[in-house]
């Protein structure tokens, strides 16, 4: 039997961004998948267990104090984590970066190099932190996992980690909902009627600079201008490209229904009403929207650079996240070409399925025994 340790301390739910939906994901599709040489522990704070209550049927050592305070979260991850995984086979650390003090068999997820490859979208503190931390924490990894192949070479090339210790553990979709499950989600708040019957462009974003957000709103605003009736919909929260975005949405012609954070049953639900996910990112390491949208059979367009060519892989249409007018043309053409439409479901869903809960369960579960293997 394989003692893993999981270090979720830095987990605190609602302020992680997709990070958070891949960790639980994958545990998720562990904890289904019971492979029967794995003993499982989370240490995290208790108050995980509140928006993820499964996790109350694991072993559990709880952090306590305020671990949403940056500081205090990096001190409990070299004392309290240190001593709740110390004897354990493999600890991994999924927030990107390991503690001073750790286990020796310590495997750590990197979600992306956006620290380095997009210094600008952090304060110049966080960035020297990040940076700093992201190259130690791989080099002392006795394994890196990361969310595409894509991330996987940077880590590679930026960081110059052997390639023997760098495993792809993609993340996963969650569960299909039923039809009367959306139909009660868009009941809240009378949003089927503010729907409406046309079509709909969904984008899933805070409003990061990075996620580009401008570019898709020039793109309907042109739209309206030539007689579409759809509506976007903008779901996330406020990021620092905020102010840009409230700007140009006071001067848009076209129809935008802004949502703000949403809960995983509305965004579901949206995704499924949606006719096309749109979504103009100019950096994603994994890009989780696409593959919720693919599995429920929604057309996705999304940029072409990043991680997301590989994760679309020729089932959506991908886009130079610089040019509005392809934009418009891609949206207007997949609204109006139903055969278009129909092929791009089909093939979105077919993709879905490279990205299985029991594909990515397999091959985290594989990794932790490869872990394990290293330290005997």
């Amino acid at each position: 039997m394989i003692s893993v340790a999981v270090n979720l301390a830095w987990l605190v739910p609602g302020d992680v961004g997709g990070s958070e939906e891949y960790t639980t994901r994958l545990l998720a599709s562990v904890l289904s998948a019971a492979p029967e040489d794995i003993s499982l522990r989370i240490v995290a704070s208790k108050r995980l267990t509140q928006s993820y209550p499964w996790m109350a049927t694991l072993p559990f050592s709880v952090v306590a104090g305020p671990v949403g305070i940056r500081g205090y979260r990096i001190l409990a991850e070299s004392t309290q984590v240190h001593r709740a995984t110390r004897n354990a086979d493999v600890v991994h650390h999924f927030g990107g970066r390991l503690p001073a003090l750790r286990n020796p068999r310590a495997v750590v997820t990197i979600h992306d190099l956006q620290p380095l490859d997009m210094p600008a979208n952090f304060s110049r503190a966080k960035r020297q932190y990040l940076s700093w931390a992201v190259q130690r924490s791989a080099a002392a990894a006795s394994l890196i996992c990361t969310p595409s192949a894509w991330v996987a070479q940077s880590v590679v090339e930026r960081l110059g980690v052997n390639p023997d210790k760098v495993r792809v553990v993609s993340s996963t979709w969650s569960p299909q909902r039923g039809d009367a499950e959306d139909t009660e989600s868009l009941a809240v708040d009378g949003l089927a009627d503010r729907l409406g019957s046309g079509p709909v462009v969904l984008y899933p974003a805070a409003t990061h600079p990075h996620k580009n957000h401008l570019v898709l709103l020039e793109a309907v605003d042109r739209l309206a201008d030539r007689g579409d009736d759809l509506t976007l919909v903008l779901t996330g929260g406020q990021g620092r490209a905020e102010a840009l975005v409230a700007s140009k949405l006071r001067h848009l012609r076209a129809r935008v229904l802004r949502l703000g954070r949403v809960s995983g049953s509305m965004l579901s639900a949206l995704t499924r009403r949606a006719d096309v996910l749109a979504f103009p990112s100019r950096y994603e390491g994994f890009g989780l929207p696409l593959l919720e949208a693919m599995h429920a059979g929604t057309p996705v367009i999304a940029g072409d650079n990043s991680a997301m060519p590989e994760v679309v892989a020729g089932a959506g249409l991908l886009l130079d996240v610089d040019d509005p007018d392809g934009w418009a043309d891609a949206i207007d053409e997949i609204v109006a070409n139903r055969s278009l439409a129909d092929r791009l479901s089909a093939a979105g869903r077919v993709r879905a399925e490279a990205y299985a809960p029991a594909v990515s369960a397999r091959r985290l579960i594989g990794a932790w025994r490869e872990a394990h293997s290293r330290g005997e």
